[in-house]
């Protein structure tokens, strides 16, 4: 099943839409933790230096000790400040007098300059020795863009994740929405093949049927209107398939036809078609749908047209394109709504076949009159 462009719509739309409330949602949090950020750093740096101190005083070979990690600094001093260990090159080290002139300062962080730096002493030989660990808030800001990366990262990845969730939900239902279509279609045809034929032996042999002749007449409009229905229930169950036939069509002939097959239904609602103006140009279309679209706009404005009124069949030619206007007095009690215009059937097989030939059906009401107007392209090459 291809994947209709709607989908991508969808997964669009669906995306935006969750990531904004996901993305506030992560920024929050992100917020929220940032600020115990330090409060968290300064805990673990605590924790670290006091597990070192403890280490020192019980090791008396700690000079030959070798410090590696690349979170803290770390430097043993004596009691005059030199510097006896360190895990880093001196050079690259800033301030590194104010880290050895810090007094030790047990259980406390001390934060100076770029730092949060823990400072205890510890004894040595016959003196004194400090362990300074710390921190640069460097690492410290990186580590809270880091996390804010992480946060719009989650964002987005959670906000694909359900929207994608959410068109491989809508796939499904329209994979079975199709199924059930191809079904409908089925019944479709099947009904509209083995209704007509009863009714057209009805119509055959309703000359034999004893009763009078008003009652023969309706019988017969009913009979015919039934057969139409089945016609464009057949009509309506194919039209996703492409144009089969395209030839060249005299639209004022076609129309002409059209007329001339109404006027004996018209004396029912006393009603006239005139044909003002037509251009004699020829389409290049299907003739089977376009005749389908005519008859039912034409079917539509003798259904709603007010009893003793005009139906108005004209066109104009501009541009290599044909506009034709049938145009109806429709009566004020009408259920004919301007704002939609998929109602009846007629008027659906009207829309559906415009979109397989390219056409354009407009609708326009100014009081009690209305109008359809069809637009295509016609023939060049006349």
């Amino acid at each position: 099943m291809k994947i209709p462009r709607n989908l991508y719509k969808a997964f669009l739309f669906n995306f935006l839409k969750f990531l904004l409330p996901i993305g506030t949602f992560f920024t929050l949090s992100f917020w929220t933790f940032k600020s115990y950020i330090n409060d968290l750093e300064s805990d673990h740096l605590l924790k670290t230096g006091e597990k070192l101190v403890d280490f020192l005083i019980h090791d008396k070979d700690f000079l030959n000790n070798q410090f590696f990690g690349s979170e803290y600094i770390i430097l043993i001093t004596d009691s005059k400040g030199r510097i006896l260990s360190s895990n880093i090159k001196l050079d690259n080290l800033r301030d590194i007098r104010r880290l050895i002139n810090l007094k030790p300062m047990p259980s406390q962080v001390q934060e100076i300059s770029n730092y949060l730096v823990y400072v205890d002493a510890f004894p040595c030989g016959t003196s004194f020795c400090k362990a300074i660990v710390a921190l640069s808030e460097s690492k410290i800001e990186k580590r809270v863009n880091l996390l804010l990366l992480s946060s719009l990262f989650s964002s987005i990845i959670t906000a694909l994740l359900i929207a994608f969730l959410s068109v491989l939900d809508i796939r499904k239902h329209l994979k079975d929405y199709e199924l059930y279509s191809k079904e409908l279609r089925k019944v479709a045809l099947y009904l509209s093949h083995e209704v007509k034929t009863p009714l057209s032996i009805i119509l055959m042999n309703l000359s034999q049927i004893k009763a009078d002749e008003e009652v023969k007449q309706a019988i017969e409009r009913a009979i015919k209107r039934i057969i139409k229905l089945m016609k464009n229930l057949k009509v309506l169950s194919e039209l996703e398939l492409k144009p089969k036939s395209i030839t060249l069509i005299n639209i004022k002939g076609l129309i002409s036809e059209l007329v001339e097959f109404y006027q004996a239904n018209l004396h029912v609602k006393n009603l006239t078609i005139s044909v003002d103006y037509v251009p004699h140009v020829q389409v290049l279309s299907d003739y089977e749908l376009i005749y389908t679209l005519f008859l039912n706009l034409l079917d539509n404005a003798v259904k709603y047209a007010k009893e003793g009124t005009e139906i108005k069949i004209s066109g104009e030619l501009r541009n290599d394109r044909l506009r034709v206007f049938i145009s109806n007095i429709t009566d004020e009690k009408s259920s004919l709504d301007m704002e939609d215009k998929s109602y009846g059937l007629g008027l659906t097989i009207v829309d559906e076949i415009a979109k397989r030939l390219g056409m354009q059906v407009s609708f326009k009401r100014d009081a009690s009159l209305f109008t359809v107007v069809v637009d295509m392209q016609v023939n060049k090459e006349e």
